[in-house]
């Protein structure tokens, strides 16, 4: 009888702790989804509308803006930003705790290992840091985060004046860029 209750408890918590991961998920899915998309259809439409140039000029100016105007529709408890080892704004440098995530996440990458869609990390009783992996996986994404070979001269100038620090450049196709980074915070 005993055992059998323990194993019901086990079975019940686990369970349990299962559907709570899955609720933050799919909160930090629906989160990522929408500052990416909202990047995304922005920074095409400048694309079209003026070339790399013009689209290096929306990013320098707008990422950050666009990147708050998304997080204030959500409750206080949300919040979603990008991160990198390389990057460019310093607003986006990796909090100490993402970069230690950043860092294995990069290291089991060069490992050849498969990156999950979705990591949770949970940093205190009731804060969860969710990661998901940024890709190159755009030819047009070199232009301003490639090698000199691929990189738009024009754009890049207009990147170096804005961060002349700039640390997200020698990329290749299909290399770790960074990660979206969702901060839920439980009640």
């Amino acid at each position: 009888m005993y055992k059998q209750l323990l194993s019901a408890l086990l079975l019940s918590s686990t369970l349990l702790h299962a559907s709570h991961e899955a609720e933050i998920k799919q909160e930090a899915k629906d989160a990522i989804l929408k500052l990416k998309s909202t990047l995304q259809t922005r920074l095409k439409a400048n694309l079209q509308k003026g070339g790399v140039l013009q689209a290096a000029a929306f990013c320098s100016r707008k990422a950050q803006s666009i990147t708050h105007e998304v997080n204030v529709s959500f409750a206080k408890e949300t919040r979603v930003h990008r991160t990198s080892l390389h990057y460019r704004n310093s607003e986006n440098s990796p909090k100490s705790d993402e970069r230690i995530v950043l860092e294995q996440m990069q290291k089991d990458f060069d490992a050849g290992k498969k990156l999950p869609q979705l990591l949770v990390k949970q940093t205190n009783e009731n804060t969860y840091k969710v990661y998901k992996p940024i890709f190159i996986n755009k030819g047009v994404c070199l232009k301003c985060h490639g090698d000199i070979t691929h990189r738009d001269a024009s754009a890049y100038k207009t990147i170096l004046k804005n961060y002349p620090q700039d640390k997200a450049i020698n990329y290749k196709m299909g290399d770790l860029r960074g990660a979206f980074v969702v901060k839920i915070v439980q009640r």
